[in-house]
């Protein structure tokens, strides 16, 4: 028999679900329960069907609640290991066999891209490795995120100097100009990165014939069955041989693991094998 306050709690749940059309039981019930029990005592809240009250009242705790329940991190570049990697090991791979399929289009997809650090550091690598190069390719990088005003952000594009620390002064130069001690990214970087809303969660596949997609440190937070949904997801929107990035601290689910080898297990990527699951 269901208690009164695992009702309310489920109650809560719906009600956010109903008022953002966000389905929140995507993350792991004992993170809801800390995230959400933190905003309640912030204001004084001891049941969760008090606060289903507030959040159907006040738009504004509604979005503070979903703010505090995304996890989004402002660094560029942040632990380089896995863009210096994707530049050096992967990109030749992809330039290998897009050159024996005549493709010049290079498609990578940024999975819960928060601001748009990932999605724009990703271009800033790209953008390295073909500068010394003769060959002629064309980068199309989607960041997507459920976040609407993180999204809004990222496509302005302008960043507090902390959140450019991993970059090389060189880096900041060539793809940054400043203004009033922040940092707009240029033009050059904005023209290749599109961003969408999307719920990795949801059965509909967000796009196919991607060659690369990060989704790093945010399925981590998700149930075992959301998981399982959004690495359907992405292993359905990859290229045959194509390539995951996960997080350093993620784990593959076991039904994956005939369908996405690990060919970096440090760096924790894998690589799309040719046939459907």
């Amino acid at each position: 028999m269901i208690n009164t306050e695992d009702w309310q709690f489920k109650f809560l749940l719906r009600e956010i679900k109903k008022s953002s059309k966000i389905d929140v039981e995507m993350y792991k019930e004992n993170f809801l329960r800390r995230r959400i029990g933190i905003k309640m005592r912030d204001r004084g809240i001891e049941s969760y069907y008090e606060y289903a009250k507030l959040i159907k009242d006040d738009e504004a705790e509604l979005n503070s609640l979903l703010n505090t329940l995304t996890i989004n991190v402002t660094e560029f570049m942040r632990d380089k290991m896995p863009f210096e990697c994707f530049k050096d090991l992967l990109l030749p791979q992809i330039i290998e066999k897009k050159e024996k399929s005549g493709s010049r289009l290079i498609r990578i997809w940024s999975a819960g891209c928060a601001y748009g650090e990932e999605p724009y550091s990703i271009a800033i690598c790209a953008l390295e490795f073909l500068k010394d190069r003769d060959e002629k390719y064309t980068f199309s990088i989607y960041g997507t995120d459920i976040d609407k005003n993180c999204l809004k952000n990222a496509e302005i594009g302008i960043y507090p100097k902390k959140s450019l620390k991993n970059l090389s002064k060189w880096q900041v130069i060539n793809y940054f100009y400043e203004i009033d001690g922040s940092y707009r990214i240029k033009d050059e970087v904005k023209r290749v990165v599109k961003f969408r809303y999307h719920d990795l969660t949801n059965e509909e596949t967000f796009s196919k014939f991607f060659d690369v997609i990060f989704c790093r440190n945010v399925v981590i937070y998700f149930s075992e069955e959301q998981k399982r949904r959004a690495l359907r997801n992405f292993y359905d929107s990859l290229l045959n041989g194509g390539f995951l990035i996960t997080g350093r601290s993620e784990s593959m689910l076991p039904s994956f693991l005939g369908k996405l080898k690990a060919i970096n297990t440090t760096e924790k990527v894998y690589q799309k094998f040719p046939f459907r699951a």
